[in-house]
């Protein structure tokens, strides 16, 4: 599960983005991961005045971040001038950024139970602060790296069909020499 770390990297991110791009979506993208944040600062034990009822909030931020991450996607696409293109990459980047974060999340768990449960770890606050910010960082390096695989997949695989087709229609609009036209023209019948 992301932590306060990714949180805080993705609301960031986002609320850059959201104001640069006029992305509605990805600023509420950046209110939900804020809110994230806080919650995220609250477990730790860190006083947040006026924070009660965070928690819940945090539980709907996390719900809606993954459709405000598509219809950020549908947002981009609309305002594109190739919106097959847009669309596509956004479709193939959001699909395997979620398939990323997914197996990240699995694997980063795993890894930090085990470290966690180490003897030397649970007797140090410096390496458990130190296991948190990693497992946050790398969290957000596997959530940007299936986004970025996924979209240019995608690009790459718009743009081989799009050149096979443009091939294929110039090679049926090319006129047929006059030794080609007939299959059977010398032929003596």
């Amino acid at each position: 599960m992301p932590n306060g770390i990714s949180c805080a990297f993705f609301a960031g991110k986002n609320l850059i983005y959201g104001q640069k791009e006029n992305n509605i979506f990805k600023e509420g993208i950046a209110i939900a991961q804020t809110v994230r944040t806080v919650d995220s600062m609250a477990q730790a034990g860190i006083k947040i005045p006026n924070a009660s009822g965070i928690g819940k909030m945090a539980k709907l931020g996390k719900k809606t971040v993954y459709p405000l991450v598509i219809l950020s996607g549908v947002y981009n696409t609309v305002k594109s001038k190739d919106k097959v293109k847009t669309g596509v990459e956004q479709a193939g980047g959001i699909t395997n950024m979620y398939i990323s974060e997914t197996l990240a999340e699995k694997l980063l768990s795993k890894v930090e139970n085990i470290l966690l449960n180490n003897n030397t770890v649970k007797s140090n606050k410096k390496l458990r602060s130190l296991i948190y910010v990693l497992k946050g960082a790398a969290f957000v390096c596997a959530s940007l790296l299936g986004y970025n695989i996924g979209s240019k997949t995608a690009s790459i695989t718009v743009n081989t069909i799009r050149q096979f087709s443009d091939n294929n229609k110039e090679l049926n609009s090319k006129p047929l020499n006059n030794n080609e036209n007939f299959l059977f023209d010398d032929m003596e019948i």
